[in-house]
């Protein structure tokens, strides 16, 4: 089954319950596009909330974390769409490595940025970030990465992806407004490297307000799943979540498990406010 999901604002737990609930299911192909209930922080897999984030700054602003099931670091999910792309890996036209998935991910993605007026490419230059990521630990949307997706060499787009055994997920954040560049201000961090890094992010980053005042996560959605259409050599169908599978993913948010990977700094070091 290939399959389009066009869903609606979610809490942070749902969402990243959601994409691994696709990613165990693993077959045929999903493409969900989503946003968030309120502003939220999503943390790559091996980061501890009370390590990175400024808890108190978090919980004054209003907003949430959650956990990936992929690497990376922080990234504020506040005015964006964001998609991710679960299959099975016995689909080869898929792509069969990390690289191979993420350019062809990334085509879907530019070709449908292209039909909302967005001219973009995806090239593997760093944007003259390795040299400061070795300084100062960047936020995950300035983090140097392979086939970035980048207008007037500014990256718009932030990707991460995991592969099991037997299925793949590629999940992303695609700004619409600039609110994803108040992240520092939640980290746990010093003020001048908090200045820094919202300078960086205002310098080699971009949003889709940005370039084409007045598109909306709806117009944006609709571009998407007509490039993901284009390229891929599927018949898709927009099918929304049934009740079962509503059902299926909350019993993941509110499972032991999830709770200790997703949710819980338990068994991880929590160093001191700096």
């Amino acid at each position: 089954m290939t399959r389009f999901i066009l869903d609606k604002s979610r809490p942070a737990d749902f969402n990243m319950a959601a994409d691994l609930y696709l990613l165990e299911r693993g077959t045929g192909v999903a493409v969900r596009f989503y946003s968030w209930a309120r502003p939220s922080i999503t943390l790559g897999y091996m980061q501890a909330a009370g390590r990175e984030l400024n808890l108190e700054a978090v919980r004054a602003g209003g907003a949430g974390w959650v956990r990936r099931p992929t690497g990376g670091r922080a990234i504020l999910h506040d005015g964006d769409l964001t998609y991710s792309c679960a299959f099975h890996r016995s689909l080869k036209e898929m792509g069969g490595s990390i690289a191979e998935t993420y350019r062809l991910i990334s085509k879907c993605l530019m070709d449908g940025l292209d039909r909302a007026s967005i001219k973009c490419i995806a090239h593997d230059s760093d944007g003259g970030l390795k040299g400061i990521g070795r300084e100062v630990k960047l936020p995950c949307f300035l983090a140097p990465n392979r086939d970035e997706i980048m207008v007037s060499g500014k990256k718009l787009v932030g990707s991460a992806q995991k592969r099991t055994a037997g299925a793949v997920l590629q999940h992303g954040s695609i700004p619409i407004t600039n609110a994803f560049r108040q992240l520092p201000r939640y980290l746990r961090i010093d003020d001048a490297e908090r200045d820094r890094q919202i300078n960086l992010l205002i310098e080699k980053s971009c949003c889709v307000d940005e370039l084409v005042p007045g598109a909306t996560f709806e117009s944006l959605a609709a571009c998407l799943m007509e490039g993901f259409s284009a390229v891929l050599p599927f018949e898709f169908e927009v099918m929304p979540w049934t009740e079962r599978e509503e059902e299926d993913i909350n019993n993941i948010v509110q499972s032991d498990e999830f709770i200790t990977r997703y949710k819980s700094d338990a068994s991880m070091v929590i160093l001191p406010a700096p």
